[in-house]
């Protein structure tokens, strides 16, 4: 048995008779009968009786159409679900993102949830490290993270640049009026990130300082923002951290940001090379490329 001839048979039951559901299918009378006589010998019961010019049902014939109708239901559901699927309508979707991406990221699948309510977006936050190494196992279909990307097996594109902050609780400038200099900040105490492996801001800005020919007062190294963050929120020092100029500053702390330091921090896009991707991924990376459109 198969979905046709369960469809065939449910529909010479709704008709009453093979010539009547033979219209409807737009099938010669004699398969039809063929399908029949080939059930019930399959199954060894009649499936129909002769009434008049009309075929009756019978009761093994009845609970077959019931459960006919059942399957048949499942299997355009199925069907449904499944061409929905292919254009982005469900499924989930897997993304990675540094600390400094969140608040970018939360902004575009928020909006993204709106056009797409039955697909799940779940936002995996980590290291750089970590990150690439779960797009590379295919755990993520991409991810937010800061450059440089490191792994040859995965391509990336600049998606916007990030100003450089400094987050306190209560260290001054020695002159209030034109903020924090880069003397002010060689002395202070700093919080910076640092990746575990390969280079990235952490080795940026300690070039930056270099090349103005101060050697900046490292107290604190950290593998993620959130960390950084936290260290500054006791008062340890001032956190050096690349962020987005719509990120709210967390409670308790100060922000400025960091003039004079020639380093340029980027979000950039990452994903698995070669990899095909649903719709509903392909429409998130879209909304993301144009994030860097949005006013500041």
């Amino acid at each position: 048995m198969n979905l046709r001839q369960l469809l065939y048979f449910k529909t010479i039951v709704e008709r009453k008779s093979i010539a009547a559901a033979s219209d409807v299918l737009h099938i010669a009378q004699p398969p039809l009968s063929q399908h029949i006589k080939a059930m019930e010998a399959e199954y060894g019961v009649r499936l129909f009786e002769r009434k008049g010019r009309g075929l009756q049902v019978t009761q093994a014939g009845l609970h077959l159409y019931e459960r006919a109708c059942e399957l048949l239901s499942l299997a355009d559901e199925v069907d449904a679900q499944m061409h929905a699927w292919a254009r982005g309508l469900k499924g989930k979707v897997n993304i990675g993102t540094v600390t400094a991406g969140v608040t970018v990221l939360a902004k575009i699948v928020s909006q993204l949830k709106r056009q797409l309510p039955d697909v799940v977006f779940a936002i995996h936050s980590g290291e750089p490290d970590t990150l690439e190494k779960l797009i590379e196992e295919r755990r993520l279909d991409f991810a937010v993270t800061q450059w440089p990307v490191g792994s040859a097996a995965l391509e990336s594109e600049p998606l916007l640049e990030l100003p450089l902050a400094g987050l306190h609780t209560g260290f001054a400038p020695s002159d209030p009026q034109a903020g924090f200099s880069i003397e002010d900040l060689a002395s202070a105490p700093l919080i910076l990130l640092k990746r575990k492996h390969g280079g990235g801001v952490y080795e940026r800005i300690n070039q930056a300082f270099l090349d103005l020919g101060h050697r900046p007062t490292i107290a604190f190294e950290c593998s993620d923002t959130s960390a950084a963050l936290a260290l500054a929120a006791t008062g340890a020092g001032i956190a050096l951290v690349p962020q987005w100029k719509q990120e709210q500053v967390p409670s308790g702390l100060k922000r400025f940001w960091v003039q004079g330091l020639k380093t340029k921090e980027h979000l950039v896009l990452t994903w698995l090379h070669g990899r095909e991707q649903l719709p509903a991924v392909e429409m998130a990376v879209h909304a993301l490329r144009h994030i860097s459109q949005a006013p500041a």
